[in-house]
């Protein structure tokens, strides 16, 4: 009730009066005398009014002054939850460097205790030559009065364990310019320093494997440009032989002649993949790529008891794309599918056109499969389940396929094989058609 304290002291003060006129009147007999009494009342009444104004406004404040209190309670103990849940350490020093706060992280990150810690100088917990970098630094952002900062560090866990920290700072100062404190957190980023470490140590790796790959793919040329030339005088002379042959020596050189193309074909996409080939997007029929690239790898296929077996239900797919890239991306998958297989089996390749004039392909084998885990990482930079993979196979291919508008999906279950399936934009035989005679023309 607001009005509380001065309906309490109007009434005491009416009290007061009835009583002082009973004594006044009653008792000691006085003459009445209207006047007095009224001045007299109405001053008591006054006085009575004010004082519980006064009290009403008194118990009002402190009443404020009790709930700004308990918000404050409630803040700070949110606050406090929120500092000591975050995985970061959360600390605050005073001008000479020492702890004033530390979060339960810091228990975690270094070993110690927060209360072994607090009111011991921040630069206690790290290595003497961590020690000096960081001064430096705190120092030369004092000078120039920077508010924040920001630092990597090294330092031991109070088990020895060696760990890599990183430091973000405020600095706050006084009215004066001086530093009065330290406000910051730290992370922990060992993880992180590692995969760096090991990044730049691959890509490394990486760059003496593709010189060499480079130089191989030179030597593949050159020596491909050196078979050949044999391969055509070993061709023309079987063919002056065949004009001349029996019937049982012609069905011998028809298998020769034969193996011969295949030598050929193999030699041609050799020199197709050695050779550096710029990036041509054109309709191409997907069918024949599939087919040559089908024959480059079943000679590997069979030395592992695999077969690739090929089911195409037209001749001719059309799609818009660079065929040297499109290749690159068949053999990545058809070797992984081998690979897969140490058991031998069947490697099938399928196309289709869909309803919605998409051609679908799918490369599937009986390998051993993959989890959940291993194909949702597929594609991720260096990330590899095979002892002496670089990881970057299947993330050149994705890129290839997202530059060509290509849809991919996986299908693999443990023991029971993998499936690729990649959809294309088909182009129309008919449009196809309408601009060859155009250009014809």
């Amino acid at each position: 009730m607001i009005y509380r304290g001065r309906i309490i002291s109007i009434l005491t003060g009416l009290l007061l009066v009835i009583t002082w006129d009973f004594i006044y009147y009653f008792v000691l007999h006085y003459p009445v005398d209207l006047k007095v009494d009224m001045v007299f009342t109405i001053l008591i009444l006054f006085i009575s009014y004010y004082m519980g104004k006064h009290y009403d406004v008194s118990h009002k404040t402190l009443a404020s002054l009790k709930e700004s209190e308990e918000k404050a309670r409630i803040l700070n103990e949110e606050m406090q939850h929120v500092l000591q849940s975050v995985d970061e350490v959360v600390f605050h020093t005073n001008a000479k460097g020492e702890f004033q706060f530390l979060n339960h992280s810091w228990e975690e990150f270094t070993g110690y205790t927060v209360k072994e810690s607090l009111h011991k100088n921040a630069l206690h917990f790290i290595s003497l030559t961590e020690r000096h970098e960081i001064l430096r630094l705190v120092r030369q952002s004092i000078s120039l009065k920077r508010d924040k900062t920001k630092m990597d560090f090294s330092y031991h866990k109070r088990d020895g364990e060696f760990r890599w920290g990183e430091v973000n700072i405020k600095l706050t100062y006084n009215v004066d310019g001086e530093l009065s404190g330290i406000v910051g957190t730290i992370s922990d980023i060992t993880e992180r320093v590692h995969n760096e470490e090991e990044l730049i140590e691959m890509n490394e790796t990486l760059a003496i494997e593709s010189q060499k790959l480079s130089v191989a793919g030179q030597l593949a040329a050159g020596i491909a440009h050196e078979v050949r030339n044999p391969l055509t005088s070993i061709n023309g002379f079987l063919q002056l032989l065949r004009d001349s042959a029996d019937e049982k020596t012609n069905e011998y050189l028809g298998i020769v002649f034969s193996e011969i193309k295949r030598i050929e074909l193999v030699l041609s996409e050799l020199l197709i993949l050695a050779k550096p080939q710029s990036v041509t997007y054109k309709r191409i029929n997907i069918i024949e790529t599939l087919e040559h690239v089908s024959k480059l790898l079943n000679t590997n296929a069979i030395l592992y008891n695999i077969e690739i077996q090929t089911n195409f239900r037209e001749r001719e797919m059309y799609i818009r794309g660079d065929e040297n890239q499109l290749k690159q991306v068949f053999i990545n998958l058809i070797k992984n599918a081998i690979e897969a297989m140490p058991h031998g089996g069947t490697i099938t390749i399928q196309a289709a056109v869909n309803a919605h004039n998409k051609v679908q392909l799918t490369f599937k084998d009986e390998g051993v499969g993959m989890k959940k885990e291993t194909i949702d990482k597929l594609g991720e930079p260096f990330f590899t389940t095979k002892t002496k993979g670089t990881g970057l196979g299947l993330t050149i291919c994705l890129r290839i396929l997202r530059d060509h508008g290509a849809d991919i999906r996986v299908q693999s279950e443990q023991g029971e094989g993998t499936t690729f399936h990649i959809l294309f934009d088909g182009v129309q035989a008919s449009e196809r058609k309408r601009r060859e005679v155009l250009q014809n023309h």
